[in-house]
């Protein structure tokens, strides 16, 4: 039939027609085509027919089994989901059956064997793990991060999952204290912008006049406003020149309120340091080399939450506690859930001091220095 443009357009009335000047278009061009051209066009043809092929269905409705499935619709069914990854929805409609069928059949593949599901070893081992280091240690919780080849950002990726776990654990009416470090910035960075305004966000530790990217005052307030939360922050430096001093700044009735603010705290957030080689207390201004190296000299291996530790976990104190603006250890210890979040082999030392001081009741840490608190913990 001639169109308005002069080009001739044919109409068919049987699919018959339509196959036969098919079959006659492809001979015609198979004589003039390149020998893997042609293998291609008859690959076309025979999916052509196959969907020409009209769908088989039983009087039910439902589609014929193919023979590869050997009439085993759980078979067949299970295949679409588990192999090809369909949705219930989509095998419903591959086999011409309801969703609730489709349902039933998997439920009968997992129950006759046709499905084996089966929980990652690895994921079991972490499991087994974390429960063995709670029973050991008198944790109440211990999450474990996996062993990644990178591990360049430890304590960014310990910080990540500190923060998932973090989230799963706020309530609407939460008092959290925040200490300060890396992988506390790491933390308060990775949360996800959720609103809890009645939440309150307190500053455990005073400030520091160093300059830094990891400091109480920003710990602090990046949480707070991540989780659209108030903000309090502690006005006052985190060490001072003299006892006399700090007695004087404590008997102001604004660092007298936020001390007791601090003693309603639900949660505390904190990480771990070690005394040897880099330690973040020199770095970030709080102390001095020769101040550490008092600390070491009375068996210090560790601090956390404004306090050191040896390695059987006893709270090691020299003078300068004394000039030191932080949550008292009896508050500390009066919090019901105390995150402690770090690891890392420079660190394994003063995570396990720290846990015999059960500072925490909740830790999270990488599965390199899980395993070695383990192996501690078992002696």
């Amino acid at each position: 039939m001639p169109t308005s443009n002069g080009i001739c357009q044919w109409q068919f009335s049987t699919r018959h027609d339509v196959r036969h000047i098919r079959r006659e278009w492809r001979i015609f061009r198979w004589t003039r085509m390149p020998k893997f051209a042609i293998e291609r066009e008859k690959r076309a043809t025979i999916e052509m027919k196959k969907a020409d092929a009209p769908e088989t269905k039983n009087a039910s409705g439902r589609r014929e089994i193919p023979a590869q499935f050997a009439m085993d619709e759980v078979l067949w069914a299970a295949w679409l989901y588990y192999e090809q990854g369909l949705k219930q929805d989509e095998v419903a409609e591959q086999l011409g059956i309801s969703r609730a069928t489709v349902f039933n059949l998997l439920q009968k593949a997992r129950d006759e064997g046709v499905v084996s599901i089966a929980i990652d070893p690895t994921r079991i081992a972490r499991i087994d793990l974390s429960l063995e280091i709670c029973a050991l240690t008198g944790l109440s919780e211990c999450f474990v991060l996996p062993n990644l080849r990178d591990r360049a950002g430890l304590h960014e990726q310990i910080g990540h999952l500190g923060a998932r776990v973090l989230e799963r654990r706020l309530r609407s009416h939460d008092t959290i204290g925040v200490a300060w470090g890396r992988t506390v910035l790491a933390l308060s960075k990775s949360l996800s912008w959720i609103s809890f305004p009645h939440i309150t966000v307190a500053q455990t530790t005073g400030s520091s006049a160093a300059t830094f990217d990891f400091s109480p005052v920003l710990c602090t307030s990046n949480i707070a406003e991540r989780l659209s939360a108030r903000a309090v922050n502690l006005h006052a430096p985190g060490v001072v020149s003299s006892p006399h001093v700090k007695d004087i700044l404590m008997a102001e009735p604004t660092i007298r309120d936020h001390f007791s603010l601090l003693r309603q705290c639900t949660k505390s957030i904190f990480g771990v340091t070690q005394l040897v080689g880099e330690t973040l207390l020199v770095q970030g201004g709080f102390m001095t080399e020769a101040e550490i190296a008092t600390y070491r000299d009375l068996g210090a291996i560790g601090f956390a939450s404004g306090f050191f530790f040896d390695a059987d976990g006893r709270i090691v104190t020299s003078e300068f506690d004394e000039r030191h603006i932080t949550m008292p250890l009896e508050d500390l210890i009066n919090v019901p859930e105390r995150i402690c979040v770090g690891g890392g082999p420079e660190k394994v030392g003063a995570v396990i001091g720290m846990l015999r001081a059960r500072l925490a009741n909740v830790m999270i840490m990488d599965e390199t220095t899980a395993n070695r608190v383990r192996d501690a913990f078992r002696g």
